[in-house]
């Protein structure tokens, strides 16, 4: 009888979906099932950074199917995603093992990353306040990529033989909370306060996480509007996109924008599944240094250009994104 009543409950809590809740949701699932498709084809190649994104990715399908297993109007689209799920899960595994042949000394440091429940979505939702945004400097003293790997290694253990969890040396709980930072450097900061979060360290610094992340993200959605207004997303696409998928999956629903969804929905490559937001398509392989990357001040992302014009960590943050959109509702 009790189970009868809550199914009742759960029906009249959750009335069926509108047709526009439908509508985004068969489009991003499209999209999704071609990303999985383009993983499927391209495991061999994907670096672990794209990896890492369709790791998140799967954590957000778990979540949707979840949330919506008392919801009968979602039935459809929950059958759907189960076999994207299984699917995904599939050319996860297979990836994984290609990067680990490939880029072994990489993925040792990250492989906690890529563990089965590592990566968990958010379950209470605030937005960002803007003035709490600091006045951006010129990255003077910010994150560079070997220090942000030196960082996360070290909260995750991976950073010595028998090396202990969330340790936090003295110079990066400096440079993790230097404040004024912008680009990469500034996505970053707030990307090891997410891996501290996976982890569940107690260190003192992240008693005042929520302070960092509400700081960061307030100045990571000011830049997406300011590179909006300056019609520069064909530039810093791929920047937009992981500011969309780090501070959502913090927390922050107010970058879940329909606009931004359409965005990121315009880079794919429906031919092809991937994504690309190098806009004019001359970023090639080794792109990682030069005016490029002074430009943007890229922090750990290692890019690796894909043959057909594929970019996998553009593709990974995209996934990513379009997962925590999914979950989050519209």
């Amino acid at each position: 009888m009790w189970f009868l009543t809550f199914q009742l409950l759960a029906f009249l809590l959750n009335p069926t979906p509108s047709r526009s809740e439908e509508d985004m949701t068969a489009t991003i699932l499209s999209a999704l099932e071609a990303a999985t498709v383009f993983l499927r084809d391209s495991y061999n190649d994907i670096n672990l950074d794209g990896v890492i994104g369709y790791h998140m990715l799967q954590a957000y399908l778990k979540g949707v199917l979840k949330k919506w297993e008392w919801q009968p109007g979602f039935q459809p689209a929950r059958e759907r995603m189960e076999h994207l799920e299984a699917q995904l899960s599939t050319w996860i595994d297979q990836a994984k093992r290609a990067v680990e042949q490939n880029t072994p000394d990489y993925y040792r440091m990250f492989a906690p990353a890529l563990s089965p429940g590592f990566w968990k979505i958010p379950h209470q939702w605030t937005q960002t306040d803007p003035s709490l945004a600091p006045s951006l400097n010129n990255d003077s003293g910010c994150l560079m990529g070997s220090i942000s790997d030196a960082c996360i290694s070290h909260l995750l253990g991976t950073w010595g033989e028998g090396a202990e969890l969330c340790v936090v040396p003295d110079y990066c709980s400096d440079v993790m909370t230097k404040l004024g930072c912008s680009s990469y450097s500034l996505s970053h900061q707030l990307f090891y306060f997410m891996f501290a979060d996976m982890k569940e360290c107690s260190n003192p610094l992240f008693l005042n996480a929520s302070y960092y992340k509400n700081v960061f993200c307030a100045s990571m959605k000011q830049i997406n509007i300011d590179s909006e207004k300056r019609g520069s997303l064909q530039t810093f696409g791929d920047l937009f996109v992981e500011n969309i998928l780090f501070c959502g999956m913090s927390g922050f629903s107010d970058f879940y924008k329909p606009r931004w969804l359409r965005m990121i929905l315009s880079w794919q490559k429906p031919e092809k599944g991937c994504f690309w937001m190098y806009g004019d398509g001359r970023q090639s392989s080794d792109q990682n240094s030069g005016e490029h990357r002074q430009g943007l001040r890229r922090v750990r992302r290692q890019e690796k250009i894909l043959k057909d014009g594929c970019a996998s960590h553009n593709t990974g943050v995209a996934v990513a994104a379009l997962g925590g959109f999914l979950y989050y509702g519209f």
